[in-house]
């Protein structure tokens, strides 16, 4: 009976465990039917198309961006899937069925349209979600409470994402308050915040998080005063750039973090000293805090300073002494736009700027500007170095006063006449050589080369040899040929470092084309993160010039605008909306700069789509630059210095190359091109030109938004929101193509206003109404809340950009630039073909 009990056991023992695991297999299958189902639907809410997911198919085996792991999803990955028709057209947030991927860990749609705002389930029906990442999604609004945006207690549905290790949100359209709940994110490592909305202070919370490795919180509106971060010992890249945080920062602010290899404060108010404690942190590698207030001066580094620093930036700011020797060490320095004295470093400037300080070189602030700022410090200035000694007696004085005086006076008599003398001379010269054709050699086009020989060039930038420039370009070969200019040649090279490098072949005797000495003056003025990067010159040849540029791989808005995808169907594919709004802002920052921080104002006098360079990520640098030019107090009778003018009325603006307005003008085809798709209508026939934009114009009213669908660019895809600041843009364009020049916006204006485009329209204001002037631009800035901002006017045009070149705020930048009348008087334009009677708003 023992052995019979034991065996019948054991039979139902085996029955029970043969049970249960068909019982489980039948959960699984269960389980995986559901994941199915809900992954279906996915695809058809989205409208992914069926090459990449196919309804027959098993989608952990056969489904792009789908990863599973026992038959169970456990990632989503949207980034590059390609969309139906029907998907296209109609993008949004529609994700709902995922809740029944319960084993979800990672959840990826960068790159892929999801317009809307995150559902409010995302934080507590996706408990095993680790990685979260809606780069560059179009996602607006707030963050939803499930994922940390709480202004009242911490909801327990918080605590089901106590598994994320990395949230980005960066690039979006978010908005309102970033909440002390994310503070419970406990496991985070990586948080991207960047390029939204938000505003108010940085919660303290987020700095408690002592296993994060990157924090990025840039271009945001961000202020208050930058929190503890002793605590954040694992830490290795921190930005908080392009924000309105302010304070000082203390001694021990950073002295924990010994991990930190990049760090970045760009764009803030930031004052006071800057650490000591950053010169000497092991691993740090990249330090940008230009823009901000910062002062005092550079400490004693000595022996033990951190070589490691390889970009080190503290342009605009308030640092003022001597220049320490071991700062020829780093790889990359910039101290422009500061107050330091005293020598240069000698020959190692090429890599180290210099520009806009009060030291013994070229292109530095006044003098009167330098000791007006030594003496707010209670110190005394060097004067560049000039040693002044006072006379024994007030008798001496008076006599060396007179002796000046008179000398003075004597000599500018005698310059006078040798000037005279030499004009005479020179017209002499003029009437022997219009009889006398051997007497000199003369180009085709009328210029002597003993003329141009003459020409004062300046030496900006490093020298190339002649053999370097060929080499890097295999004799400029014609399959390095990028495109031919109207001012030369552009070819693309590589020199022996590696580097990648475009040239500027210029024929000076083919050509008549003296653009490269304009060129070459305007780079030793001037210096801003929105122009083409300028590397040096060849200038030792005597029938070519050679201008050296960076190599920007995007090329121009003209060729980049139309890309041909990374599937085999080798379809164009246009930018999205979102990049053309950040070139249209890109280059008013650049044209802002031009127009209002340069003194006097210069006018580009070339805008056109080739003339906008793009680098790899889309940032904007104005090029052609042949054509730069100041613009006068009043229209000249003759062409300035900087110019070398094309066929009056370029670009339809009519104008001579002389005036802002002209590049306002412009700008605003530039605008309307983005708008349509139809770049590259700049360098069209005048005749078609004029009649695209008479027709285009006829479109764009504040009355009728339907109007603007017509000339819509068909490869847009927009939402609603998307959509009013397209039209937003469209009308501040439209407001650029005004006739009458002294109607046009200021360039400032037009910056301020393509920051937030959709304001255009649901604020109203003078760029809707066809006679407005430029003062009715400036108060409704100045006079509406919405548009009204606490910075200076220098750093708010340039602080969402995330640039460094931007000039010190809150009247530090000591400059002083010439005001202009508004109703300062412009030549009418010939082409008034598009009367403002024919309105129809």
């Amino acid at each position: 009976m023992g052995a019979q009990r034991l065996l019948m056991l054991l039979v139902a023992n085996v029955l029970f465990i043969a049970c249960s695991q068909q019982l489980q297999l039948l959960a699984l299958k269960s389980e995986a039917a559901i994941e199915r189902l809900a992954l279906l639907d996915l695809r058809s809410s989205l409208g992914i198309r069926a090459a990449d997911w196919h309804k027959k198919s098993d989608p952990c085996k056969s489904w792009v961006g789908v990863e599973c792991q026992s038959g169970r999803v456990t990632g989503l990955r949207l980034h590059g899937l390609r969309r139906s028709k029907w998907g296209r057209l109609n993008p949004r947030f529609s994700v709902d069925s995922i809740v029944n991927l319960t084993m979800l860990s990672s959840f990826n749609s960068s790159g892929f349209l999801l317009p809307g705002s995150i559902p409010s389930w995302f934080g507590y029906r996706l408990s095993a979600l680790q990685v979260l990442d809606l780069c560059s999604s179009s996602v607006s609004g707030s963050i939803p409470e499930s994922l940390g945006n709480m202004m009242r207690l911490v909801p327990p549905e918080l605590y089901f994402l106590r598994n994320l290790v990395s949230l980005d949100l960066s690039t979006n359209r978010l908005n309102g308050m970033i909440s002390s709940g994310m503070g419970n994110f406990s496991e985070i490592k990586y948080l991207n915040l960047s390029d939204n909305g938000f505003s108010s202070v940085v919660p303290a919370e987020l700095f408690f998080l002592f296993k994060m490795v990157e924090l990025d919180l840039s271009s945001n509106s961000l202020s208050g005063t930058l929190p503890e971060v002793r605590h954040l010992v694992n830490l290795q890249k921190m930005n908080l750039g392009s924000n309105y945080l302010e304070g000082s920062l203390s001694k021990e602010t950073f002295f924990s973090l010994v991990q930190l290899e990049s760090l970045v404060l760009r764009n803030n108010r930031f004052h006071g000293a800057l650490p000591n404690v950053l010169w000497i942190l092991p691993k740090l590698h990249f330090l940008d805090v230009s823009g901000n207030q910062f002062t005092g001066r550079l400490p004693d580094l000595g022996s033990n300073f951190n070589a490691t620093i390889k970009v080190f930036n503290l342009s605009w700011n308030l640092f003022y002494g001597t220049l320490a020797v071991q700062l020829v060490k780093f790889g990359s320095v910039d101290l422009s736009g500061n107050y330091f004295e005293g020598v240069s470093l000698g020959s190692n400037l090429t890599k180290i700027q210099l520009m806009r300080n009060c030291l013994q070189m070229g292109n530095q602030r006044s003098l009167e500007e330098c000791r007006s700022f030594y003496a707010d410090q209670g110190t005394r200035f060097d004067d560049f170095g000039v040693v002044s000694r006072p006379s024994s007696n007030s008798k001496s004085r008076f006599v060396f006063i007179m002796v000046g005086v008179f000398g003075g006076v004597l000599l500018l008599v005698v310059l006078v006449v040798i000037m005279w003398v030499i004009q005479r001379s020179c017209r002499h010269v003029e009437v022997n050589g219009a009889t006398n054709a051997n007497a000199k050699h003369v180009s085709k086009d009328g210029t002597s080369a003993s003329t141009m020989a003459s020409v004062d060039v300046p030496h900006v930038g490093k020298s190339f040899t002649y053999e370097q420039l060929a080499q890097s370009t295999s004799n400029f070969n014609e399959k390095f040929l990028i495109k031919n200019g109207h001012s030369g040649d552009l070819y693309r090279g590589r020199m022996d470092s590696g580097t990648h490098i475009t040239v500027k072949k210029v024929d000076v005797h083919v050509l008549n084309n003296e653009s490269y000495v304009s060129e070459l003056k305007f780079f030793d003025t001037v210096s801003h993160p929105r122009l083409v990067p300028f590397l040096g010159h060849c200038l030792d040849q005597d029938n070519q010039k050679f201008l050296v540029y960076k190599y920007l791989p995007n090329g121009d808005l003209a060729k980049s605008f139309n890309r041909k995808t990374s599937g085999t169907d080798g379809d164009l594919q246009s930018l999205d909306w979102i990049t053309r709004l950040k070139i249209a802002t890109g280059v008013a920052e650049g044209l802002s700069y031009l127009h209002h921080e340069c003194n006097p104002p210069l006018v580009h006098g070339d805008l056109k789509a080739t003339s906008i360079i793009l680098d790899d990520n889309f940032e904007v640098r104005l090029g052609s630059f042949g054509e730069v030019h100041a613009q006068p107090e009043s229209p000249p009778t003759s062409i300035p210095e900087f110019t070398n003018p094309r066929t009056p009325g370029q670009c339809l603006s009519g104008l001579s190359l002389t005036t802002c307005a002209h590049d306002v003008y412009c700008f605003g085809k530039i605008m309307l091109e983005l708008v349509t798709g139809k770049v590259g209508m700049s360098d069209s026939d005048e005749t078609i030109a004029k009649e695209w934009l008479e027709q285009m114009l006829s479109y764009i009213s504040i009355s009728d938004k339907e109007k603007l669908s017509k000339i819509l660019d068909p490869s847009l895809m927009v939402d609603d929101d998307l959509q009013e600041e397209v039209w937003g843009m469209a009308l501040i364009a439209r407001s650029c193509l005004r006739p009458n020049p002294s109607k046009r916006p200021l360039m400032k204006h037009i910056l301020r206003a393509l920051e937030n485009p959709w304001k255009v329209v649901r604020d109203g204001g003078p760029w809707l109404r066809t006679t407005s002037s430029r003062k009715s631009w400036a108060a409704a800035f100045f006079s509406s809340s919405s548009w009204r901002q606490n910075s200076s006017e220098g750093n708010a045009a340039f602080r969402r950009s995330g640039t460094s070149g931007s000039h010190s705020s809150s009247g530090q930048e000591r400059q002083t630039s010439r005001k202009k009348l508004s109703s300062e008087i412009f030549p009418e334009p010939a082409d008034a073909w598009f009367l403002e009677s024919q309105n129809q708003d």
